[in-house]
């Protein structure tokens, strides 16, 4: 809202993704220098992409997600069991079984456990 010296806004937004939290926490620990900081980053932003001043333009606003771990591992077991299969077919059809590569499921726990790097 415009007043005749000022802009006044009120912002809310949930705290259901890292980028929220993370957004939140810092303009919360900037205390009274919210409005610099969102006057700062808005003029860099509009620097970088000045085709969003364009009034005619459609606004678009897309937001990268993080995955969760639950998320990330049932996309790696979808992956997993969709190569598996394909291994199993080609060692079946193959003349030489032992010269394709051969996955355990100890190999499958060891890559799940190390999915927290990714987390």
């Amino acid at each position: 809202m415009q007043t005749v010296d000022k802009y006044r806004f009120s912002l809310q937004w949930g705290s259901d993704t890292f980028e929220k939290r993370q957004t939140g926490s810092f303009l919360e620990g900037l205390g009274n220098k919210k409005s610099d900081f969102i006057i700062a980053a808005t003029t860099e932003y509009f620097a970088a992409h000045p085709e969003i001043l364009d009034p005619s333009r459609k606004l678009q606003i897309v937001v990268n997600q993080n995955y969760t771990r639950e998320q990330v591992k049932a996309i790696v077991l979808a992956v997993l069991d969709e190569r598996l299969a394909d291994v199993n077919t080609v060692t079946l059809h193959s003349s030489n079984p032992d010269s394709e590569p051969q996955i355990t499921d100890a190999d499958i726990d060891e890559m799940l456990q190390n999915l927290e790097i990714f987390t």
